[in-house]
């Protein structure tokens, strides 16, 4: 048995990868890391009591050449006797519809298939190829950008995905080990050119810093390995630490609001992790890059409890801290408001409901409906968006508020305050603003003097 066989055995033995009767899945790209592996697991899959499957994705970038890849792998496969599922994707047909990385988009698509694949075959095991040398490239990538993953250094080792886990076997060897096997074994391969090119920073970092660090201990990318699995175990009993504590220190368990001072309590270890869970629990698995610098940002925040301080986050997210009192928002739905005269037919869909002025003792027959009565010698009422000047006269105050002012106060993102509904009597006679607040003339009661009623039907629930 050669050196890569004894280190993947003891890795698997030590880490438990996958167990007796289960179904694994593997990605095989046709490249000497994927073709190595799929040949060491075809081999050893009765030893290790497992079922095995193989997946292709064509990416069609690189036209007969990437078909002739999936051909090579599926005969190999054959050969090998190992079931083997072929894709071709159209990538860039994707990428002239929606646009995006052209790596980033592959790497979407190819685990969208996995899943897939998964899920027909009913496997539980993702196998991918990746080994010590890229690890050492993920760090440096990862320290380069100062990005942030839930708190994982590099890769790990297994991680949950779709229903199951992915596993990663070949972290415990180098490239070298990997085309030392292929060599004894005689593991047929294909080379993808464009591994070869200084277009993707992971290349550059492979052509020149990797070298570099092996030349100074040809060990380096184990050694990297090695401390990203012992980081790894320690920032998962953190994790768990972190998840617990926030769970108890969140206000509600409907928002995502903490108080300060609570969180000032505890250690910097969780301090850092709480803040990375509060961020991913309001991007919900959205493709948001998490910075350090942005957590720093909102751990500093969490600091103090005085005054009112806002932090606008990326995609227009919102971190609020009112003295004591910190909430983390999600942008409010974009706002698009069509001009409409309201005094003779119904408005369109406004947050939710519609809107219509008609003169007292007129009131439609309607459900889940809110009758606002006033006085108005105006004949023209008309919602539409908010213009320079406008104010509102509320309950309680004395003079006139500007709506700019108001949507300010309300906490109404800059970009939707321009297209913010708004209902008026003739040319600037504010009498609500929808999901806001509504002007002191208005009444639930009808009064003697009133002579025009705003009705306001919800019509998520109007017939």
């Amino acid at each position: 048995m050669d050196h890569y066989e004894q280190t993947l055995l003891a890795y698997h033995k030590k880490h438990r990868l996958f167990e007796k009767g289960d179904r694994l899945v593997i990605g095989v790209s046709g490249g000497i890391d994927s073709m190595v592996l799929l040949h060491f697991l075809s081999k050893k899959r009765h030893q290790l009591g497992v079922h095995l499957t193989a997946v292709h994705i064509d990416h069609m970038l690189r036209g007969e050449q990437s078909a002739e890849d999936r051909r090579f792998v599926e005969q190999q496969c054959q050969l090998w006797e190992v079931p083997c599922e072929s894709f071709a994707v159209p990538i860039p047909a994707i990428l002239a519809e929606n646009g995006g990385n052209t790596q980033s988009v592959c790497r979407e698509e190819r685990y969208r298939v996995f899943d897939q694949v998964m899920e027909k075959t009913e496997s539980t095991i993702l196998i991918t190829a990746h080994h010590a040398d890229d690890q050492l490239e993920t760090i440096l990538m990862e320290g380069m950008r100062g990005s942030l993953h839930k708190g994982a250094f590099g890769m790990r080792i297994k991680r949950p995905f779709g229903g199951g886990m992915l596993v990663r076997p070949q972290l415990a060897v180098t490239k070298a080990e990997i085309a030392q096997y292929a060599e004894l074994n005689k593991v047929p391969y294909r080379e993808d050119p464009s591994n070869a090119s200084d277009t993707y920073t992971r290349n550059r970092i492979r052509k020149t810093i990797g070298p570099a660090m092996a030349q100074e201990n040809p060990r380096a990318s184990l050694h990297f390995s090695e401390l990203a699995e012992q980081l790894n175990e320690d920032a998962t009993f953190l994790q768990q630490l972190a998840e617990q504590t926030l769970k108890e220190l969140l206000l509600s368990d409907k928002e995502l609001r903490i108080s300060a001072e609570s969180f000032r309590s505890q250690p910097s270890a969780l301090q850092k992790r709480m803040v990375l869970l509060l961020l991913n629990y309001l991007y919900d698995d959205k493709r948001v890059l998490i910075t350090s610098h942005l957590v720093e940002q909102v751990r500093e925040l969490l600091q103090s409890s005085s005054g009112t301080v806002f932090l606008h986050l990326p995609q227009n997210y919102m971190m609020t801290r009112q003295y004591d009192q910190v909430s983390f928002e999600k942008p409010r739905e974009y706002l698009e408001c069509q001009r409409a005269d309201i005094g003779h037919v119904w408005s369109p869909p406004v947050l939710g409901s519609r809107y219509r002025i008609v003169p007292v003792g007129e009131e439609p027959e309607v459900e889940n409906a809110v009758f606002w009565y006033f006085q108005s010698e105006e004949t023209d009422f008309t919602l539409r968006g908010r213009e320079p000047g406008d104010r509102i006269l509320l309950a309680g105050m004395n003079q006139a508020k500007k709506l700019a002012r108001l949507m300010i106060d309300e906490k109404i993102p800059s970009y939707q305050r321009d297209n913010w509904p708004i209902i008026v009597a003739g040319t600037h006679r504010v009498l609500l603003v929808p999901g806001l607040r509504i002007a002191a003339c208005l009444s639930r009661t009808k009064r003697p003097e009133d002579n025009r009623v705003l009705v306001e039907q919800c019509i998520d629930y109007a017939k």
